[in-house]
């Protein structure tokens, strides 16, 4: 399903390549690193493709903005923010900008899987983008979001 999709919408872009799909052991370690269970839609996603060298990130890519980020804004942020705002957020695709698309972690550590959601890194904000996974991949690669 995924790999149709987004093959469709980077005809012609020579900046986008669909990975092969991710080995269910990177899923688990990327998801043993980010603290949290993946949602379904972002296992099916992996398992299909594991990133696209330029939105979608890889597994390994995963852990390493997690990494990159649990370091780098504790200064920024009270406890209580980075908390929700860093720890609490699985990343999956990112603009090149220093933003990403993900999805949010419940105060009672369920994914909320109602919504995609970006993280504006320079604002620090979380806003609602796409209801899906697929929604997401279509504005992005429509210049929607």
């Amino acid at each position: 399903m995924y790999r149709e999709l987004i093959g469709k919408l980077i005809e012609g872009h020579d900046w986008a390549k669909i990975q092969e799909p991710c080995p269910e052991n990177e899923i688990i370690q990327a998801e043993e690193y980010v603290g949290f269970t993946f949602p379904e839609e972002l296992k099916a996603l992996l398992r299909e493709t594991n990133g696209d060298h330029c939105f979608l990130l890889s597994a390994a890519e995963i852990i390493n903005h997690v990494k990159t980020n649990r370091e780098i804004f504790p200064e920024y942020l009270e406890p209580d923010e980075f908390e929700e705002k860093v720890n609490r957020f699985i990343p999956f695709a990112t603009n090149g900008c220093g933003d990403y698309y993900g999805y949010r972690i419940l105060e009672n550590d369920e994914t909320d899987t109602s919504a995609i959601y970006i993280w504006e890194h320079e604002l620090f904000e979380i806003l609602k983008v796409a209801s899906t996974i697929s929604d997401l991949i279509i504005k992005y690669y429509n210049d929607e979001v």
